[in-house]
């Protein structure tokens, strides 16, 4: 199946397609070079080029050429490549840690099934990124995404995993708990990473202050 039909059965009939997914053979190596990656490729380019290049953002104009502090086009791609990065280490970890506590809620305990899961879960929130750009309207579009991305859990978890149907809604929380944690750690290193680009460069420190 192309990464095409995958990515759209996944978002316009996910309850059949979960089936298919469930035993489908798979590698983990497979699930991501021929999906995670190419799908997480349109957040790094869409932040290049309308957020680096054209100075567009879910919340409106940056600001870019109106004396405002705003990121050049090359600390926007290197964010966007970190981003990139460690939006696939999440994914990773995301996959292991569902493996894990799978057995908790009577699931197998598979790692590619998990990470099958996991995968073929995050399609909504990677082709968002084609229209999140969109000032305001992009913003809302994201939380749906993030939103379907859960729906799309808790309808695979009892095809893919074998989750007993009256489990899934107490594993889906628990899914969505770890990711939250997972994701303010991430954020915390994005944070890092961007204060130390600004302010912990002494020249640049300064050029930003007016001095």
């Amino acid at each position: 199946m192309s990464i095409v039909d995958r990515a759209k059965n996944i978002i316009l009939r996910p309850s059949e397609e979960w089936k298919i997914i469930a035993g489908e053979p798979a590698t983990i190596g497979g699930l991501f070079s021929g999906y995670a990656v190419i799908l997480a490729l349109i957040p790094l380019v869409s932040a290049i080029l309308f957020n680096g290049v054209l100075g567009i953002s879910a919340a409106g104009m940056t600001g870019l050429g109106d004396g405002g502090m705003s990121m050049g086009l090359t600390a926007i791609a290197g964010m966007a490549l970190v981003s990139f990065i460690l939006s696939l280490i999440t994914l990773y970890l995301m996959g292991t840690i569902v493996n894990i506590v799978s057995p908790s809620f009577n699931g197998t305990l598979d790692k590619l099934q998990a990470m099958k899961l996991m995968t073929y879960a995050s399609t909504p929130t990677w082709l968002v990124a084609l229209i999140s750009w969109i000032p305001f309207l992009g913003a809302l579009v994201t939380i749906a995404a993030i939103a379907y991305v859960v729906y799309l859990i808790y309808l695979g978890l009892n095809p893919v995993l074998g989750v007993p149907q009256e489990k899934v809604a107490g594993f889906t929380v628990v899914i969505v708990l770890i990711y939250i944690v997972l994701a303010l750690i991430i954020s915390g290193i994005i944070v890092g990473l961007v204060y130390s680009m600004f302010f912990g460069n002494p020249m640049m420190g300064g050029a930003l202050s007016g001095a």
